[in-house]
This record gives structure tokens, sequence and C-alpha cells, in this order.
């Protein structure tokens, strides 16, 4: 079997800029908001895509995380698998391996020398599903292929873990798989500051710290701190529900202060003499509502359910694991 030659990164990238740039592509513009962190931005008429080089499925799905849907995507690799097949139609990403990409260079050459109009990124690309896996004919690929997704305007994590995936997880939990649908689980994310002084006697004691989680908006669980959160989400599948918080964020703010009320919380032991004998005092020392810096908002965690005959099973769509706790009263667990 013969080993595949792999591209020089830096040396592909300067040969796209130079052939774009001559195309009247802007390259890596300035755009409103956080620039996508891709290996190259061009823009033109109006237009903006996303180019990256990367070599395997996971570097694939960092890209489909960077640019979650907002912009048109082209991913580059020396070799396409038919798992990157099927991840890059689920998420609407062109991709070329080597052959496409000679071809398409070749192209542009030969158009700057006849002086001819040609688009290094025009739309006659050969598309993803042109691919054929392994065990599928031509014109018969698996339904997960199927394009129609909802973009949502959501304050929530971003999704890495699709459909095929969850399922393969839920494998371990629940038996004879009969669906999976995506949840957005409201949490009240927080983070506070707390640099403050209490006086004991002659003792001025300090008390500071910082922290951050997240409590489920549903049930009042508590969770890790929710990063990586994006202002839009695209919908890997047409089945989803948005659940509505029944936690206040008056109730959810009471809760988080009280918590760190009580982890900040000192005891503090001084000591004098009196006619020659030692005296110690204890004092509780702990820090007040008012002397917590506290941030939170409302954010979304999506969660694949992955439905069996007898039960279902969570599996965070942003970290792939299984959730062991209830995101949701109404959920049963096996």
């Amino acid at each position: 079997m013969c080993e595949v030659q792999m591209m020089n990164r830096q040396i592909l990238l300067d040969l796209l800029t130079n052939i774009l740039s001559s195309q009247g592509y802007d390259v890596n513009p300035l755009i409103r908001g956080t620039h996508p962190r891709t290996d190259l931005v061009v823009a033109k008429d109006g237009g903006m895509t996303c180019i990256q080089y990367g070599r395997t499925e996971t570097d694939l799905r960092y890209f489909a995380d960077a640019v979650q849907g907002a912009y048109d995507a082209l991913f580059i690799s020396d070799e396409i698998t038919d798992q990157m097949v099927l991840f890059a139609d689920r998420y609407n990403i062109r991709m070329w391996d080597r052959a496409e990409l000679e071809i398409r260079i070749g192209k542009a050459m030969l158009a700057e020398a006849e002086d001819a109009r040609y688009d290094l990124l025009g739309q006659e690309y050969r598309k993803s599903n042109e691919y054929e896996p392994q065990g599928h004919s031509a014109g018969r690929m698996p339904e997960i292929a199927d394009d129609s997704r909802d973009a949502l305007q959501l304050r929530c994590t971003s999704i890495r873990v699709d459909e095929r995936r969850a399922i393969a997880t839920a494998k371990g939990f629940v038996s004879s798989i009969t669906g999976a649908a995506i949840e957005f689980v409201p949490f009240w994310n927080y983070k506070y500051v707390i640099d403050t002084y209490r006086q004991h006697k002659t003792k001025a004691i300090r008390l500071s710290s910082e922290g951050s989680g997240a409590i489920n908006a549903l049930n009042r669980e508590k969770h890790e701190y929710l990063q990586e959160v994006c202002d839009s989400i695209s919908i890997p599948c047409q089945d989803y529900e948005i659940k509505s918080p029944t936690v206040t964020k008056v109730e959810a703010r009471e809760e988080i202060l009280n918590d760190a009320i009580e982890s900040n919380t000192k005891n503090v032991a001084t000591t004098s003499t009196s006619g020659g004998a030692i005296i110690t005092e204890h004092r509780t020392v702990r820090p007040m509502a008012k002397d917590i810096d506290l941030e939170m908002e409302l954010v979304y965690l999506p969660v694949w359910e992955v439905k069996g005959m007898n039960g279902s099973i969570m599996i965070d769509a942003h970290d792939g694991n299984a959730m062991t706790a209830p995101v949701d009263d109404d959920v049963e667990f096996l």
C-alpha cells in the first residue's frame, strides 16, 4: 500500500492566498465579531468562505465547530475517509482531496495563462457526496447526508458530537435504539469574585476567592461552568426541543450567593493574655452578599436524548459524555 505524501500546510496556504488574491478575493478580511479560528478567511461579492487544511476527522470536527454553519466552509485534506464524508455532508462543508485540489489549481493556472475567467472557489466543485463510501452504491447515500437544518439564535455551547457518535455512546446504556433527538437544556451560568476584609479586634482578615459553575434551570442540579458559548447554532437534526427554564434568575442568584458565602466562611482563632493566662477566642467570619461580584446568564446545553425500547440516556452534545444525573424531571434514566 502506497504511503500518501502529506502537503506542506504553509506552502499550500501561501499558494491559495496568491491565487485567490489574483482572482479578486479579499484574504483575511475584517469582519464584525470574533474571527473564525481557521487557516484562511476570504471574501468576495459579499460572501465569505473559511478554508482549513487538516488530516484527520478530528481536524474536520474542530473546523465545523469554528465555523458553526455561519459561513461557506471548505476543508482540504490529503485523504478523505468515509466518516469524514458523512460528517461534512451533515454540516454542509465542502471537501477537496489532493486530486480535486490539483485539478482546481491547474485550471486556475491555465486560466491565468489564457487570460480566461475561472473562480477557484466556484460552485462547480465535486460535492462531498460524490465520494462513494464503501458499501453504498452511487446515488444511495444514507439518510444522514440530508442537509435540512435549522439555525437558531440561542446562547448555547457548541455541538461537537453528532448523532452517530451519540448513538454509539448510548449503546453501552440502552438496547434496541429507536431514535435520537436534541434537547437544549437551560442553565444559569455564573462566575463570581470575592475580595473583601473583615475586622476582628485589631486584625484585618482578608476574604478572597473566585468561583464559577452552572445551575440547571429545570431541576437545580449543579454543573460545571459551560464554556465555548456562542450566540447562534446550526441544528444537526430536525427533531429538537428548547426547554423553558423553571428556576428564575432571582432563585438561582440566591442559591449561588448562599453557596459562595458558605464555601468562603472561615473560623479564625486569636490569642491574647490576661493576668498571665493565655486566652484563645474563635470567631466565624464570612462575606456578605454585597461583597460578591456575581455575573450570570442563561445558557443552553445541547443534549442528545437517545431512546431505546425500555428507556433513554442523555449524551452531552458538547463533550460526548453520558450524563448520569437527570437534566429534566421528565427524563427516565436506566
